[in-house]
Formats: structure tokens, C-alpha cells, sequence
């Protein structure tokens, strides 16, 4: 019924027209928080995953530099995999190799 933008405010005008109920700004508010927690995750545990995962990460990959570090490592933020798509081609031409 809600979309990801809804705003507080939004929250309260639909409740009210599709639910026949008055809900409070503060209520609508913490209703939003509580929904992107369920559906996003908490944000604090979220990151206190990423040390378990490249612990994993060093074990499933024995590849590594002289001094015990990736020569690469990459992560993809769900914001910006969905993002991507939105995103348009350019084509870079390194204008030194240019005659």
C-alpha cells in the first residue's frame, strides 16, 4: 500500500482515506522506521556483518598479496545496484594515444 518515498505525512493521508483511521504525524513516523528496518535491515548490524564476511572471504581465498592483503576487494550497495540501470553509457577515449 505504501511506496519506499512515502513521507510521514503521506502515511497519515493514506491511513486516513484508504483506512478510515487518524494516526498522529510522530506515529506515522515511527511506523515508516519500523517498516524499512524489516525490510532493509538494521543498519548497525548490517555493518558488523561485513568483518564475519571477509573472514570468509580470507579463508575461501587463499590469493593474496606478499603481505596478507587483496590486491583488490569490491562491495555493491543495494542502492547502487538498483541505480544501475538508471545509468547511461559513455564511451572514454584517452586522448594521448590520439594521432
Amino acid at each position: 500500500m505504501f511506496t519506499d518515498h512515502s513521507i510521514p505525512k503521506e502515511i497519515v493521508h493514506k491511513a486516513r482515506t484508504n483506512l478510515g483511521v487518524n494516526i498522529s504525524y510522530q506515529k506515522a513516523w515511527r511506523a515508516k522506521e519500523h517498516m524499512v528496518k524489516i525490510l532493509h535491515g538494521n543498519t548497525i548490524e548490517s555493518y558488523a556483518l561485513i568483518s564475519r564476511f571477509f573472514d570468509k572471504l580470507v579463508e575461501s581465498n587463499p590469493e593474496m598479496d606478499d603481505s596478507g592483503h587483496f590486491k583488490f576487494c569490491f562491495m555493491a550497495f543495494g542502492a547502487l545496484i538498483e541505480g544501475w540501470k538508471y545509468c547511461r553509457p559513455i564511451i572514454s577515449i584517452d586522448w594521448t594515444f590520439l594521432k
